[in-house]
């Protein structure tokens, strides 16, 4: 399994808002990505909270972790933030966002992710997660507002999908937006790519 991060903050500022985090424990690897309100120093402030608490909290289920994580940062501007739990040896995932974060996965088929209305740390209503397969060589990609809603990695070749760091880099060099702090995780296993 290989991850890929890339962040930029806006105006090349010295705090960004945008944070992201991965953690592997044999086939199971849970991501986070997590955009605080705003940008600067509460922004990073409160994504690095948000951060901190998932990975605090990683044996809960996604439901509890965000029930929990919005109690534990309300003191924050709170964040949008996805969390998604790859099974490598059941070839699925579990995803559940709140907030204006996207994802993806690119493989066989495309599979466009859903978040839920709200701020994690400011209350949200509601929270589906969802199961997808994953299969290998399946390609996850998420970001944050900072990029727009819709990517195209297609146009990259095979040499780029394959590397999770290298395509995170060229996201965030080809598609971040100048008014707003970005981020972008990428996942991918060692299967060739599609």
């Amino acid at each position: 399994m290989k991850a890929g991060v890339a962040r930029r903050a806006v105006a090349h500022a010295r705090d960004c808002g945008d944070q992201c985090a991965y953690w592997t424990a044999g086939p199971r690897t849970t991501l986070c990505i997590a955009d605080g309100l705003g940008h600067g120093e509460l922004a990073a402030d409160a994504s690095a909270a948000a951060i901190r608490y998932v990975g605090d909290h990683l044996t809960r289920p996604l439901g509890e972790i965000f029930a929990g994580c919005d109690g534990a940062i309300s003191s924050t501007r709170g964040v949008a933030m996805a969390v998604v739990e790859v099974d490598a040896a059941e070839s699925r995932l579990t995803y559940a966002a709140v907030g204006n974060t996207r994802g993806q996965i690119f493989g066989r088929r495309k599979s466009l992710l859903r978040s839920d209305y709200g701020i994690v740390g400011g209350g949200f209503r509601r929270l589906n997660a969802e199961t997808l397969p994953f299969a290998p060589g399946d390609l996850l990609v998420l970001w944050t507002d900072g990029i727009p809603e819709f990517i195209d990695i297609m146009r990259y070749g095979p040499d780029v999908r394959s590397d999770p760091q290298l395509l995170a880099d060229r996201v965030i060099t080809d598609y971040a937006i100048a008014t707003d702090d970005a981020a972008v995780l990428a996942f991918r296993d060692g299967a060739p790519v599609r």
